[in-house]
């Protein structure tokens, strides 16, 4: 069996996600507004290649800005903030040719 690699942190405003290190990247306790999901992202991705990213705020609603390197369709969009102490599930997809990471699934209020 493939066991995904995960890493944690408790709170950060520019989360640092090594996608050569990292399948799964959870935030348990969001104390700030995330500025960038984009500014301390760092590895050389694969074409196909998957990342989750789990957020959990510490009680109260935080925002949410991606960056250029996260996109979504009309059909699914990124969100934005985060709901009440619930977790947010994003699954991801990296596309080579537009070299950003694509919003497959969202679950929030979980």
């Amino acid at each position: 069996r493939i066991v995904p690699r995960s890493n944690t942190v408790a709170s950060s405003a520019t989360p640092a996600i090594n996608t050569d290190t990292t399948d799964i990247f959870s935030i348990t306790a969001l104390a700030v507004a995330i500025t960038s999901m984009t500014s301390s992202l760092t590895g050389t991705p694969t074409e196909g290649q998957s990342l989750c990213i789990w957020i959990k705020d510490n009680g109260t609603a935080r925002a949410i800005t991606w960056g250029a390197s996260f996109q979504a369709s009309t059909d699914l969009a990124l969100p934005t903030t985060t709901t009440l102490g619930k977790y947010l599930y994003c699954g991801f997809m990296y596309n080579a040719t537009t070299a950003t990471w694509l919003l497959l699934a969202k679950l929030d209020n979980f």
